[in-house]
């Protein structure tokens, strides 16, 4: 056999050898996809897929239902509005998120709600999410102009309720601070709502 045959014969052989230990090694890599046996990703420490969408901050919104409110009435200022401070506590068993301006409507004896002009505006400031767990409370400002019960642009009522979902009828807040005179006839030409914000300071002191 000459030589250059000799030489072919073990290229050959070597060039065998290597595609043979490829082969194995790409067995080895290969994911077993046999039935009941899950495909591996390359980094096994790896979430193989994401959860779906959660609400914001993983808390349910509060409901009407979740929650009670008190207003309290707040000494007498010299620019003749009334103020009432509105604490929103979480009466539920487990926590829930609320964040913009609870509704505050008048109503009368009658038990029918009250037309007067509402506002709401961002004060003390824009309105900060609050995460109420059970027992907590959040709070906001209300501030009315009082008006002559006798005038027919005078909204007269003996309760306040109050609502998250809309700005009508609600369930009734507690008054704090009324005298009996002044909580059977609570009167209002026109009304502001404040922002709900995490804590009672400064939300009466716009």
């Amino acid at each position: 056999m000459t030589l250059r045959i000799r030489h072919a014969i073990g290229t050959a052989a070597v060039l065998a050898v290597v595609l043979t230990l490829q082969a194995c090694a790409t067995d080895d890599n290969r994911p077993d996809t046999s039935p009941g046996v899950p495909a591996t990703t390359s980094q096994p420490n790896q979430v193989a897929s994401q959860p779906g969408p959660r609400p914001s901050g993983g808390v349910r919104a509060c409901g009407n239902d979740d929650v009670s409110a008190t207003v309290t009435l707040q000494p007498d200022r010299a620019d003749g509005h009334l103020w009432g401070l509105v604490s929103l506590s979480n009466r539920s068993e487990t926590s829930c998120r609320i964040q913009g301006h609870v509704a505050v409507s008048l109503v009368n004896a009658a038990d029918e709600v009250v037309d007067v002009p509402t506002k709401y505006v961002d004060q003390p400031g824009p309105s900060v999410a609050v995460t109420l767990p059970p027992g907590t409370s959040a709070f906001q400002g209300i501030r009315w102009s009082p008006c002559d019960k006798a005038a027919d642009s005078c909204g007269v009522g003996n309760t306040l309720r109050f609502s998250l979902q809309s700005s009508g009828d609600g369930p009734v807040a507690s008054l704090s601070g009324f005298t009996d005179a002044e909580a059977s006839g609570i009167t209002m030409a026109a009304l502001q709502i404040g922002t709900l914000q995490p804590s009672r300071q400064g939300v009466v002191a716009w």
